[in-house]
């Protein structure tokens, strides 16, 4: 797992992935950290043309079960974004800790264009806070 370290402390990198809209995308790196505050980076290829959002949202797996947890939206910007997911108390307490994280993009309605509505290509970086 690769790291960063910035004056806010150290970042678990959990991948960069391409966003797909009305489809949720699983970032390649599982979250093993308790902690809820992660930090959303987006890179677009043009800014003038996105007209999306995301919803981001956990999915925790277990050997038996698999459950998500809400969905938080977050609007892209050309500086990172900090989200807090709290793992809920009853799961913590259960030792339940490890989750992914996924991502769907939303596109947004322009009611007085006709036709489809143009839209950037975006990624998002997500990095998990620890300690």
């Amino acid at each position: 797992m690769t790291t960063t370290t910035d004056d806010i402390g150290v970042w678990n990198n959990l991948g960069t992935i391409q966003t797909v809209k009305k489809q949720w995308i699983k970032f390649p790196v599982t979250a093993t950290g308790a902690n809820s505050t992660l930090r959303a980076s987006f890179i677009c290829n043009d800014w003038n043309k996105l007209s999306s959002y995301v919803l981001i949202r956990p999915r925790y797996n277990t050997a038996n079960s698999d459950q998500t947890g809400n969905a938080v939206r977050l609007y892209p910007a050309t500086t990172p974004v900090i989200v807090e997911l709290p793992i809920p108390l009853d799961l913590q307490e259960r030792s339940v800790y490890f989750r992914d994280f996924e991502v769907y993009k939303v596109g947004r309605r322009r009611s007085r264009l006709v036709g489809v509505t143009p839209d950037a290509n975006l990624q998002i970086k997500l990095e998990e806070l620890w300690g």
